[in-house]
C-alpha cells in the first residue's frame, strides 16, 4: 500500500550540473559498426530536439550515449552525459555509475566530481559522500563550492558538528557567501531548531532575494512549524520565480495531497516534471494525484514507467501494487507487481521471508479473500432483490384483477343499505387507495393493498344476499352461483324487502 506519512520536505543547495556537449580530446572515430564520436552527437543532438509535445526521449539518448562508451570505454564525456540522461529517467544508481566512471578517467573532470557526490547525497550515502568530498576538498580547500557539498553531505550523514565547522571555515572566506546560509539552514532544519532555520534562509533571501529555493527553504520550515498558509504562501512565490522549480513545485504537491485537493497536486506535479522531467518523487506524487481523481490509466504507467528506469525502486513497486489492488481491484496484477520487485532484486538472496514484500503478498490474498466475499454478498442481495421485484410484480398482476372484482361489488352494492352499513364506505376507500397504487405502478405497496383487498372480497360475498341480489358476483376462478336458482323453501323474505 501506498504510505507517505511525511510530505516530500525538499531543501535545495542551489548548484545546477550542467549537461557536456561536444567530445573530449583525444576522442578519435574508430571503426566499427559504431562510431563513437557520431553516437555522442546524435545523443546530444536527441537531448537539444523534443517532440512537437516538448518531451525529450531521454532513454534513445542514453542509448546512444552508452553505445559511444561501449566502443570508446575511455570517453569521459560521454559517460557524463550517461550519467546526465539516466538523472533524468529517474535512475540515480546508474547515474551514480557513469559519473564515477567518468571522474576515473578525468579526475580532473569537475563536472563528473560534483555529479558523482550529488548523487551520492540524493541516494543517502552520506558517508561515502562525505569521504569523497573530503579528498576534494583536501586537494582544493579554497574551492568553496566543494565545501557547500562537504557541509551538504555532512548534514545528511548527521555529522552536525563537522557541518558547523564547514559553515564557519566557509563564511570567514566568504561572509555573503548564499550557500552557506542555504544550507546552515538546512542544518538547523535537520536539528530540529526551526527558528535558526529560518534566521538562517531569511539571510540567504537578503542576499539573493530572486532565488526560488530560499523560498522553498521557508516554506518547508513553516510547513514543519504548523504554518500550512504561510508554507504555501512561500512555494507560490518560488513558483512565481520559478514556474518550473521542481522543489516548490514538489513540496506544493504533496502539501495539496495531503488536503486531498487532488487537481492542485496534479498541476504541481506536473510543473516540477516540467522543470525536472526524471524526478522520481514527482513522477510518484502524480501518480497518486491521478489515482484521486480516478484517472487509473496514466497513473499505471507512471509506476511502470519508473520501475522500468530503476528497477530497484521499492516504493513504486509497493505504490502500483497498491492501485492495482486497492482501486483496481485487480489483485493478481497487484501480485504480479510485487512478484517483479522480488525477480529483479533478489539475485543476492537479500529479500528473506520476514521481508515487507511477502507481507504485502499475505495481504493481497486476505485482500482477495474479502473482496470475493463482497461480490458473493453483494451477488446474493442483487438476487434476492431480483426475486422481491418478480413476486411484488406478481402482487401487482393480481392487485389489479382483484380491485377489479372488489370495484366491481361495490358499484354493484352501493345503493344497498345493509351493504353500506356493513363495510360500504371502507371498501370503496380500500378500491381507491388501490387504484392509486395500481395507477402510479407502486409495486412495493402492491402487497399490503392486496392483501386488504383479498380480505374485502368474502366479506362482500357474505353481505350481498342481504341486498337482494343473491351472492356477489364469485372471484374469477370460483363456482357461479346456479342460474336461476330458486331461494330455499320456507325461507322469509328480509326484513324491509317486499314479497315476490
Amino acid at each position: 500500500m501506498f504510505k507517505h506519512n511525511s510530505l516530500a520536505l525538499v531543501f535545495l543547495l542551489g548548484l545546477s550540473l550542467p549537461m557536456v556537449a561536444g567530445c573530449p580530446k583525444g576522442a578519435e572515430p574508430t571503426d566499427g559498426v559504431v562510431n563513437p564520436r557520431e553516437a555522442f552527437a546524435a545523443g546530444v543532438k536527441i537531448l537539444e530536439t523534443p517532440d512537437k509535445d516538448g518531451k525529450v526521449d531521454y532513454m534513445a539518448a542514453y542509448t546512444q550515449f552508452v553505445s559511444a562508451t561501449d566502443v570508446k570505454p575511455d570517453y569521459a564525456k560521454a559517460h557524463f552525459n550517461a550519467g546526465w540522461t539516466s538523472e533524468q529517467l529517474g535512475n540515480l544508481a546508474q547515474a551514480e555509475t557513469h559519473y564515477r566512471k567518468a571522474f576515473e578517467l578525468d579526475p580532473e573532470y569537475k563536472d563528473a566530481r560534483n555529479a558523482l557526490g550529488d548523487v551520492l547525497i540524493r541516494q543517502n550515502k552520506a558517508a561515502e559522500a562525505v569521504a569523497f568530498f573530503k579528498a576534494a576538498v583536501e586537494k582544493s580547500p579554497e574551492n568553496l563550492n566543494l565545501r557547500n557539498l562537504l557541509m551538504d553531505a555532512l548534514v545528511t550523514g548527521d555529522y552536525y558538528d563537522e557541518a558547523m565547522a564547514q559553515a564557519k571555515e566557509i563564511l570567514l572566506r566568504d561572509a555573503k557567501n548564499v550557500n552557506a546560509y542555504r544550507t546552515l539552514s538546512r542544518l538547523y532544519f535537520t536539528k530540529g531548531e526551526y527558528k535558526m532555520s529560518q534566521l538562517c534562509a531569511e539571510k540567504a533571501k537578503e542576499l539573493a532575494a530572486g532565488d526560488a529555493t530560499i523560498y522553498t527553504n521557508i516554506g518547508v520550515t513553516f510547513l514543519v512549524m504548523g504554518d500550512e498558509p504561510s508554507a504555501i504562501d512561500e512555494f507560490k512565490t518560488a513558483i512565481k520565480l520559478d514556474p518550473n522549480n521542481a522543489e516548490a513545485n514538489l513540496n506544493l504537491g504533496y502539501t495539496a495531497l495531503n488536503s486531498g485537493d487532488y487537481d492542485l497536486a496534479k498541476q504541481s506535479f506536473e510543473a516540477a516534471l516540467a522543470g525536472q522531467p526524471g524526478n522520481v518523487d514527482a513522477k510518484l506524487g502524480l501518480a497518486v494525484a491521478l489515482r484521486g481523481l480516478k484517472d487509473y490509466e496514466p497513473a499505471e504507467k507512471l509506476y511502470a514507467e519508473v520501475i522500468s528506469a530503476d528497477p530497484t525502486n521499492q516504493r513504486a513497486y509497493f505504490n502500483s501494487a497498491s492501485l492495482y489492488a486497492n482501486y483496481m481491484k485487480d489483485y493478481k496484477k497487484a501480485e504480479k507487481v510485487l512478484q517483479s520487485y522480488i525477480a529483479a532484486n533478489n539475485k543476492d538472496g537479500s529479500i528473506g521471508p520476514a521481508h515487507e514484500v511477502y507481507t504485502r503478498i499475505e495481504r493481497l490474498k486476505e485482500l482477495q479473500q474479502i473482496e470475493e466475499a463482497r461480490k458473493a454478498d453483494e451477488e446474493r442481495k442483487k438476487k434476492e432483490a431480483e426475486e422481491r421485484k418478480k413476486r411484488a410484480e406478481q402482487k401487482m398482476t393480481d392487485l389489479k384483477t382483484k380491485v377489479a372484482e372488489l370495484k366491481k361489488a361495490v358499484d354493484t352494492y352501493k345503493s344497498c343499505e345493509a351493504f353500506m352499513m356493513a363495510m360500504g364506505e371502507d371498501a370503496t376507500m380500500i378500491v381507491d387507495q388501490a387504484t392509486m397504487v395500481v395507477e402510479a405502478g407502486e409495486i412495493d405497496m402492491a402487497g399490503d393493498m392486496l392483501t386488504m383487498v383479498e380480505q374485502y372480497l368474502p366479506m362482500v360475498a357474505e353481505v350481498a344476499p342481504a341486498c337482494g341480489g343473491g351472492a356477489a358476483p364469485a372471484p374469477e376462478g370460483g363456482a357461479p352461483a346456479p342460474e336461476g336458482a330458486p331461494a330455499p323453501e320456507g325461507s322469509p323474505a328480509p326484513e324491509g324487502t317486499p314479497a315476490p
